[in-house]
Protein backbone atom coordinates (compact mmCIF):
# COMPACT_ATOMS: atom_id res chain seq x y z
CA UNK A 1 0.00 0.00 0.00
CA UNK A 2 2.91 2.35 0.68
CA UNK A 3 4.19 2.10 -2.90
CA UNK A 4 0.74 2.70 -4.40
CA UNK A 5 0.36 6.26 -3.09
CA UNK A 6 3.57 7.69 -4.67
CA UNK A 7 2.76 5.86 -7.92
CA UNK A 8 -0.69 7.45 -8.05
CA UNK A 9 0.81 10.87 -7.29
CA UNK A 10 3.29 10.51 -10.15
CA UNK A 11 0.50 9.50 -12.53
CA UNK A 12 -1.59 12.48 -11.43
CA UNK A 13 1.31 14.89 -12.01
CA UNK A 14 1.91 13.40 -15.48
CA UNK A 15 -1.78 13.75 -16.26
CA UNK A 16 -1.81 17.40 -15.20
CA UNK A 17 1.30 18.11 -17.30
CA UNK A 18 -0.33 16.49 -20.33
CA UNK A 19 -3.53 18.49 -19.85
CA UNK A 20 -1.57 21.75 -19.58
CA UNK A 21 0.40 20.85 -22.71
CA UNK A 22 -2.78 20.13 -24.69
CA UNK A 23 -4.33 23.42 -23.56
CA UNK A 24 -1.18 25.39 -24.46
CA UNK A 25 -0.85 23.92 -27.96
CA UNK A 26 -4.59 24.28 -28.55
CA UNK A 27 -4.26 27.97 -27.71
CA UNK A 28 -1.33 28.30 -30.13
CA UNK A 29 -3.39 26.67 -32.87
CA UNK A 30 -6.28 29.02 -32.09
CA UNK A 31 -3.95 32.03 -32.37
CA UNK A 32 -2.58 30.79 -35.67
CA UNK A 33 -6.08 30.24 -37.05
CA UNK A 34 -7.50 33.60 -35.96
CA UNK A 35 -4.59 36.05 -36.27
CA UNK A 36 -2.14 34.50 -38.73
CA UNK A 37 -4.17 32.31 -41.12
CA UNK A 38 -1.67 32.40 -44.02
CA UNK A 39 1.55 32.15 -42.03
CA UNK A 40 3.41 28.87 -42.42
CA UNK A 41 5.30 27.63 -39.38
CA UNK A 42 8.73 26.53 -40.62
CA UNK A 43 9.62 22.95 -39.76
CA UNK A 44 13.30 23.41 -40.42
CA UNK A 45 15.79 25.62 -42.21
CA UNK A 46 17.96 23.72 -44.61
CA UNK A 47 21.68 24.45 -44.58
CA UNK A 48 21.67 25.48 -48.24
CA UNK A 49 18.83 27.96 -47.72
CA UNK A 50 20.49 29.43 -44.63
CA UNK A 51 23.73 29.83 -46.59
CA UNK A 52 21.83 31.51 -49.43
CA UNK A 53 20.20 33.98 -47.03
CA UNK A 54 23.55 34.67 -45.38
CA UNK A 55 25.19 35.44 -48.71
CA UNK A 56 22.26 37.54 -49.89
CA UNK A 57 21.69 39.74 -46.84
CA UNK A 58 24.36 39.51 -44.15
CA UNK A 59 27.52 39.19 -46.19
CA UNK A 60 26.55 42.15 -48.35
CA UNK A 61 26.05 44.45 -45.32
CA UNK A 62 29.27 43.39 -43.55
CA UNK A 63 31.52 44.71 -46.34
Amino acid sequence: MNILIPFVKVLMVLGVILIIGVLFFSYLKHLKRTRYPNWKFPDYVSVGYAEYLYNKYIKRTVK
